[in-house]
């Protein structure tokens, strides 16, 4: 699971693109105040994002909801059968 804070950002100012093994988040804020106000304090930032998380082999996005600011993105390891390890039985000879 990996999870990552987004307050501020509405809904399709996020995105999660997957490629090459590499998960990434990007949020890019849409500027829709027609008065341009001079803030002394802004507890929020309305800055964009892009992170980048390296995934292991194998590994697969399964899902991502946002709830109270938080992304969550769920991951599952699904190895193909062929790479699992496998048990190799043992012949005693007497």
């Amino acid at each position: 699971l990996i999870e990552v804070a987004v307050s501020g950002f509405d809904e399709g100012e996020i995105s999660i693109t997957v490629e090459n093994n590499t998960l990434f988040i990007s949020g890019e804020q849409v500027n829709s105040d027609p008065i341009n106000y001079e803030y002394l304090h802004r507890g929020l930032s309305s800055r964009n994002f892009v992170q980048k998380f390296k995934l292991a082999e194998h590994v697969e996005v399964n899902d991502a909801t946002i709830k109270n600011g938080v992304l969550s993105v769920s991951l599952e390891r699904k190895v193909p059968e062929d790479k699992k390890p496998k048990n190799i039985a043992i012949n005693y000879n007497k």
